[in-house]
């Protein structure tokens, strides 16, 4: 479980911050569309507010008209329209112009005037099979735009006479779809729309057929041409300008855009918002597809989710590896602890032999001391070879300690062992073998059991007084792929050996190196002739363990 706290601390914080990374980010998201359908609805507003001032222009000029009983004559249309300074104040229009109502027939009178105020010898054009006409008989400002629409018969073509009658029939203002001014004379060419309001003879009011009667009190219709383009452009450039691209048609017509912003197709890929808005307008819909354009410099709301993002995953990393950190931290004092507990134990063990090394090494003085005394002729004989033997037990000691039992030859440590137990007398003849090689924990352990059955010898069998009646041999065996040493300790004596009633320290210090810590097996045998102790090790490459 505690391998896995790691990746669950990543993966919870991962999951936290990247969550309210998302949520920032749909934050962010949805405050851009809010804007850009603000954006969207001020485009919209302003091509609206456009129109609706031309709208304003148009009803005034009609109440202009109606002011007066006459016609109205070039002259005075010229001032009044020259005074509105359309293109300073009301720019986007192509003008104002008056289109009069008439029976077909009628067309010399219309002809008569249009040479009277433009000096124009043109005939009301084209031919129609309609029973009525509207030709355009004023338009001002005069630029040779309008001056090509002069005499043209709007009643002929089929949008516009849908848009004049629809007039007529709402008693206001209305717009066509979208067609091809007369007044594109020019190469590049745009779509344009009209808008028209009828005017009534004074004092009259309009009837409610269907369909257009000469006997109608209908003068004609004011009216205003737009150049789409030229419209849409002067609407939406206004400061500030809009980071948009636009695209607006007539509902009933959109094969026929009214406008289109340059680059509109080939930005559309890029647009960060694409919105639609629809527009009522003099009794058309009017559609918007309105592309928001994203900002050149990334601001602060957009790289805060991102921010965020990264910060969360430091976060987790750093958690995590935290996390990680204090786990080894916990582990290695459970470790140290359990090291602590382990030396402690250790520590014991080696103050009992430590103690149990004394008395022994006492015993093994006192012997030494009987077999030198019986072997010696006089007092100084027996003070140089008791000497000479302590000083041979101080040596090997000497040896031992500064080995640190880090490797060993069995020979060479059983010979130690001998020497420094039994004194100067050489046992090799009564040892033999292959040559083993022991690691530090086998070393130590085999030392050990080899001091304390040396010592218990000393204390309990002949080998004081003999050296023949001590012989141990060993052997290496494979078993199971594994090798195996098997140990032989005899001891021969004249009486007869019996088994101890109770295990004393030394006996145990043997089973716990032996069956404990060399995982091995143990035989001892007593009969009349003496002991012998049959010792099982498995031999190790590497230390294992070790006692300090």
């Amino acid at each position: 479980m505690h391998r896995l706290l790691s990746p669950i601390v990543f993966c919870t914080v991962c999951t936290i911050g990247l969550g309210m990374s998302y949520t920032l980010r749909e934050a962010t998201q949805t405050s851009n569309h809010a804007e850009a359908e603000l954006i969207a609805d001020e485009a919209v507003d302003r091509v609206a507010a456009r129109l609706g001032q031309h709208m304003s222009l148009l009803r005034a000029t009609r109440s202009f008209f109606a002011a007066g009983d006459q016609m109205v004559s070039r002259a005075r249309f010229n001032t009044f329209v020259s005074g509105l300074e359309m293109d300073e104040h009301y720019p986007g229009g192509q003008g104002i112009g008056f289109a009069e109502l008439i029976s077909s027939g009628q067309e010399q009178q219309i002809e008569d005037n249009l040479i009277k105020n433009y000096a124009i010898d043109r005939p009301v054009w084209p031919t129609t099979d309609q029973p009525l006409r509207t030709p355009i008989t004023l338009i001002e400002p005069l630029d040779p735009r309008n001056n090509a629409a002069l005499g043209f018969d709007m009643f002929h073509e089929p949008i516009r006479r849908g848009a004049m009658e629809s007039a007529l029939l709402a008693g206001n203002v209305t717009a066509t779809g979208p067609v091809e001014l007369v007044q594109e004379i020019g190469s590049e060419k745009q779509a344009g729309f009209l808008v028209y309001v009828p005017l009534h003879h004074p004092d009259d009011s309009i009837d409610d057929t269907e369909t257009i009667q000469p006997e109608q009190p209908v003068k004609g219709f004011i009216y205003s041409p737009f150049r789409a383009g030229d419209f849409f452009t002067t609407a939406l450039t206004r400061r500030p300008l809009l980071p948009i691209k636009l695209k607006a048609y007539d509902k009933e017509r959109p094969e026929y855009p009214l406008y289109t912003s340059e680059g509109f197709e080939e930005s559309e890929s890029q647009f960060e918002f694409l919105i639609d808005r629809e527009m009522d307008f003099a009794g058309r819909k009017w559609i918007f597809e309105i592309g928001t354009l994203p900002e050149g410099a990334w601001t602060v709301e957009d790289i805060t989710p991102y921010v965020v993002g990264s910060i969360s995953i430091l976060l987790a990393l750093l958690l995590a590896f935290m996390t990680r950190s204090q786990l080894r931290a916990l582990d290695s004092a459970h470790k140290l602890q359990a090291l602590s507990e382990k030396s402690l134990k250790d520590k014991e063990l080696l103050l009992g032999e430590m103690k149990h090394r004394i008395k022994n090494s006492i015993a093994r003085i006192m012997a030494i001391s009987r077999q030198t005394l019986l072997h010696s002729d006089s007092l100084d004989a027996f003070s140089t070879s008791f000497n000479a033997r302590l000083q041979a037990m101080a040596n090997a000691q000497d040896a031992l300690t500064r080995s640190h039992w880090q490797r060993a030859e069995l020979l060479d440590l059983l010979a130690k062992e001998l020497e420094q137990v039994l004194g100067e007398y050489s046992y090799k003849d009564q040892v033999s073998g292959p040559k083993v090689d022991l690691n530090e924990a086998t070393a130590q352990a085999l030392g050990l059991t080899f001091h304390e059955l040396a010592t218990n010898a000393l204390k309990y069998s002949d080998v004081a007084n003999s050296k023949d009646t001590l012989s141990v041999t060993w052997t290496v065996t494979e078993d199971n792929q594994r090798k195996v040493l098997k140990i032989l300790w005899r001891e021969t004596n004249q009486k007869t050996v019996k088994a101890p009633t109770h295990k004393g320290f030394g006996t145990k210090l043997i089973d716990a190196n032996i069956l404990g810590e060399l995982q091995g097996e143990i035989e001892r045998q007593y009969s009349e002739n003496g002991l012998l102790v049959k010792i099982t090790i498995p031999l190790k490459s590497k230390n294992k363990k070790k006692l300090k």
